[in-house]
């Protein structure tokens, strides 16, 4: 059989490539830089993407570049982690040098192993980065995709997980993909070239001698300077067509006739040799093996068949290939369905025991067979338990197809439903939502693809289409389902404001729930007291919350289940006290304890949604470092992972912590983003959660006119609730806004209301600002005075030195107008010095200032660089503060080893350190740094 693509070939191919050859070259000279070291190569089919490629990986190959080809084959796209299986078979010799967790998901993942995978299908993700960062390591790596539109979704998604986050790692990708066939995997941000047609120039230097200047002219013109079609098309013409001495035949192949000429080409194969064509484009597996029994099981000699076609079939090792894919299309396509049939079961005596064979059986079968149904089914479990959602959501379907029984094929057809949305496909999950809301009378199949659709919704779409579907979902669910449906329907509401809504499910939940199912019956209390909490009654709540709490940490199978991470830090929200005590923990540390079992089974689905209250909460509770580690983690796990529709207690937490510390263009882009979320959600106005941040942010920045105009409108359209849910609440920086405006008759009205409404309030949080309000109004020094120490007392209880530091550099501020000097020195040196524990850097450059206009300069030590850390700087210096290695912290933060390194190394830059002993020390000058625990 011939040779695959001999190297004089795919260097005529090249001709006329001189730019992305260029680019190709930069994309390796460039790789570990901190950009994304990806190029996606784009075209139509035959213009040269794998040509390209392979001349890349040649080339990469000769500088002692590691390379790894993964092929995407349409024909393999239902079959989970069959990509991955050619990556980590070629790595194969460095999987055993991973920490054993990892070597074990990713063994477990391609089938090496009968362990089921633990965590999400992202912890094979994280496992594949690992790999590809550790082959780094040793010599720089290529990795190369070749028609990525056709690869399986779950080696996709961990491939281009890895792409995404190896930006210090010498590790460089090139993705081709049709793109007239695009598939459905996220490529945003990567560098994209569309190879364009050749110039008329380009085509002659690819055809060479003996062809006319018409010839050429006509052959660039009618097939667009495609250099397959160019080529496939002079390789019919005779040698006084080529020369112009003859009229060329009409039509030319064309690219979108190139099919056309491959019919052609196959019809002039013999019945032995287009039935190996059939097996081929029809078997999941490139090994020749299972073709050549297929052939001599039908009684053909398998050597001359394939002798014969190997004009359309070629060899590599062994591997059967086709010359082009556009061949195995056209092939298949030809094929009538009982040939099709033919061809499947002549695969499933010769392919190896598994999920190809089931497959091919079922293709092959005709009419409905509950026993092959069934088969498939359990394929689709076995995939599940690899995280293959995307593989069972198909066997599913395929399983439904089967069965006559429309109640039996309704459930397959609803857990397809499930799995792609899973698996992250929600143009699938629509579609086959579609067929049981058409078909299934059902409630139960019914039920779970309303709350599929629900949640679709929610991540991409309106929060009222969710609240909607939802409603629907819960009027015919039962049992846990129902649970389930009312959780995520109490969710919405409590997002649009609907107290009623949220409160009607909490009381459905409450009735239907099975008091002898642990997990219902915390959702139903935990429900019901959000519910009460939401519509201010908090005394009345708390014993719900709690006993919901203590179901959470006491039973078994509730304690460490990823899947109520969210549920057990909102419980936090809901009490408004972070000290409560469960178990003889605080809601911080189990709050930190459940992030840390999440991390550990890598769980980041549920980690990236656990991440954003429990960042908000650690800011409530005045650990700003942490608190800003987590935002920033939150932020980037929830983009890597596509919830496009999440950015929200998050984004608005990061922006916050960046704006205090002055990185304002990075606070607005992710204000922004929450804003453009917001409207496409379906929420026509500024939601009060966002308001609060937008007015934080501004009075970070300095911008007093903008927190006036927000918080006035918050005044008028949400009554200005706080973030303990307390009256008034935006009144605070409201105050201060007028203040500084001259604004002092506003100021003094509106801290009167914000008083009185809250005179009777004990938690130290709202005391504090009650007493602040008080003292940026008073007139007489001595009630100043008075007024900022109750404040300072009551917010030292709370321990928030954002807010300590705030109080205290306006105190200071107030008494140096006031003509105390000397007193305002010692408020503001204290104010710089809590700035500073935390990090706050916009705010202590302001204490700093107004010091000095007492006539003292800040003696705070001076910095090389006086920028704040970034958010993923200060989750590195954290951990490797409490001693943690560099490939430890790597693992804890689904990232390499080789971007711990560079962060900290530009942690220690940045705060003029020499070792990670003394980033330990000085982290440690931080009151909140004791509490830190990422995986204890």
């Amino acid at each position: 059989m011939a040779a695959l693509r001999p190297d004089r070939a795919v260097k005529r191919v090249l001709v006329g490539r001189t730019d992305v050859l260029h680019q190709l070259a930069h994309l390796r000279a460039t790789v570990g830089g901190g950009g994304l070291a990806v190029l996606v190569l784009e075209g139509e089919a035959g213009i040269g993407k794998t040509a390209l490629a392979e001349v890349a990986q040649r080339d990469a190959a000769e500088q002692g570049w590691a390379t790894v080809w993964v092929q995407g084959v349409q024909a393999d796209a239902a079959l989970a982690y069959g990509g991955l299986v050619e990556l980590v078979t070629t790595l194969r010799v460095y999987l055993h040098e991973l920490p054993q967790r990892q070597e074990s998901i990713l063994s477990s993942a391609v089938g090496w192993s009968a362990n089921e995978v633990e965590g999400d299908r992202f912890q094979v993700a994280a496992a594949t980065l690992a790999l590809l960062a550790h082959v780094s390591e040793s010599a720089p790596l290529l990795v190369v995709i070749d028609d990525e539109q056709w690869l399986d979704a779950e080696s996709a998604n961990a491939i281009i997980f890895a792409a995404r986050r190896l930006r210090y790692d010498r590790v460089a990708f090139i993705l081709t993909r049709r793109f007239d066939e695009a598939g459905p995997h996220d490529l945003t941000g990567f560098a994209t070239y569309r190879l364009a047609g050749l110039t008329e120039q380009d085509v002659a230097d690819l055809l060479g001698v003996g062809y006319s200047t018409a010839v050429v002219s006509v052959l660039t013109r009618e097939t667009g300077g495609n250099p397959l079609a160019v080529l496939e098309s002079a390789r019919t013409l005779t040698p006084l067509q080529r020369a112009g001495a003859e009229e060329l035949p009409q039509p030319l192949a064309l690219p979108d006739r190139l099919s056309r000429l491959y019919e052609l080409e196959l019809s002039r194969l013999s019945a032995g040799a287009a039935f190996a064509v059939r097996l081929a484009a029809a078997s999941f597996d490139p090994a020749i093996g299972p073709v050549v029994g297929a052939l001599t099981d039908a009684g053909l000699d398998a050597e001359a068949c394939l002798d014969e076609a190997s004009a359309v079939l070629q060899l590599r090792g062994t591997s059967l290939v086709f010359r082009h894919p556009l061949l195995r299309s056209v092939a298949w396509r030809r094929a009538d369905p009982a040939e099709r049939r033919e061809a499947h079961a002549a695969l499933s005596s010769t392919a190896p025991e598994g999920p190809a064979r089931t497959w091919h059986r079922a293709e092959a079968a005709l009419g409905y067979d509950r026993d092959l149904a069934r088969e498939l089914a359990a394929s689709a479990n076995a995939a599940r338990s690899r995280r293959g959602y995307a593989g069972a959501s198909a066997a599913y379907e395929q399983a439904a197809r089967m069965l006559a029984d429309g109640a039996e094929s309704g459930g397959y057809l609803a857990a397809a439903v499930e799995d792609a949305f899973l698996a992250g496909d929600g143009a699938r999950a629509r579609r086959l939502a579609k067929q049981v809301l058409t078909q299934a009378a059902e409630s139960e199949p019914r039920a779970k693809v309303l709350v599929v659709l629900g949640m679709l919704e929610l991540h991409t779409g309106t929060f009222v289409q969710a609240r909607s579907l939802l409603r629907e979902a819960a009027a015919i669910a039962r049992g846990r389902l129902l649970i389930r449906a009312l959780t995520e329907l109490a969710s919405v509401c409590y997002l649009l404001d609907d107290r009623a809504g949220m409160t009607a499910a909490a009381q459905q939940a409450k009735t239907a729930a099975d008091s002898a199912d642990p997990e219902q019956s915390m959702l139903a209390a935990y429900l019901m007291g959000a519910a009460l909490v939401f519509a201010g009654q908090q005394e009345q709540a708390a014993p719900l919350i709690s006993r919901a709490l203590e179901l959470l940490e006491t039973e078994p199978m509730l304690r460490d289940d990823p899947r109520h991470l969210s549920v057990a830090l909102l419980c936090a929200r809901w009490l408004l006290d972070p000290n409560y005590v469960v178990g003889g923990l605080t809601m911080v540390q189990i709050g930190l304890r459940r992030i840390a079992a999440a991390r550990e089974l890598g769980a980041l689905g549920a980690l990236a949604l656990g991440l954003s209250p429990a960042a908000a909460g650690l800011a409530w509770t005045g650990d700003h470092l942490q608190a800003y580690a987590f935002a920033g983690e939150a932020v980037e796990l929830l983009d890597v992972l596509g919830y496009a529709a999440e950015p929200g207690i998050a984004h608005e937490t990061l922006a916050m912590e960046c704006a205090a510390r002055g990185r304002y263009r990075e606070s607005a882009e992710l204000l922004g983003r929450a804003v453009d979320v917001m409207h496409r959600s379906g929420l026509g106005s500024l939601q009060p959660h966002l308001a609060h941040a937008m007015i934080s942010c501004a009075l970070s920045e300095g911008a007093l006119s903008q927190v006036v105009a927000l918080g006035e409108a918050e005044l008028r359209e949400h009554a200005g609730a706080g973030v303990m849910l307390e009256p008034l609440g935006v009144a605070p920086p409201l105050i201060e806004a007028y203040v500084g405006l001259g604004r002092a008759h506003d100021a003094r009205l509106l801290a009167q209301r914000y008083v009185a409404v809250n005179v009777d309030s004990r938690h130290p949080y709202v005391v504090g600002t009650v007493a602040r309000c008080q003292g940026l109004v008073a007139e007489d020094l001595d009630d100043l005075t008075d007024a900022f120490e109750r404040a300072v007392t009551a917010q030292l209880l709370v321990g928030d030195r954002a807010q300590i530091g705030r109080t205290r550099l306006l105190y200071g501020m107030r008494l140096r107008r006031k003509g105390a000097r000397i007193a305002a020195r010692e408020q503001l040196r204290r104010a710089v010095e809590d700035f500073a524990a935390i990090d706050f850097q916009a705010w202590k450059d302001r204490a700093e200032a107004e010091l000095a206009t007492t006539g003292e300069r800040a003696r705070s030590r001076k910095r090389p660089e006086e920028s704040a850390l970034s958010s993923q700087e200060t989750r590195v210096a954290l951990l490797v503060a409490r001693g943690m290695t560099n490939r430890e912290v790597a693992t804890a933060l689904f990232i390499s080893p080789r971007t711990v390194e560079h962060h900290l190394g530009s942690v220690l830059r940045k705060r003029g350190l020499r070792s990670r002993t003394e980033l330990a020390r000085d982290l440690a000058q931080n009151d909140g740094f004791q509490e830190i625990r990422f995986a204890d």
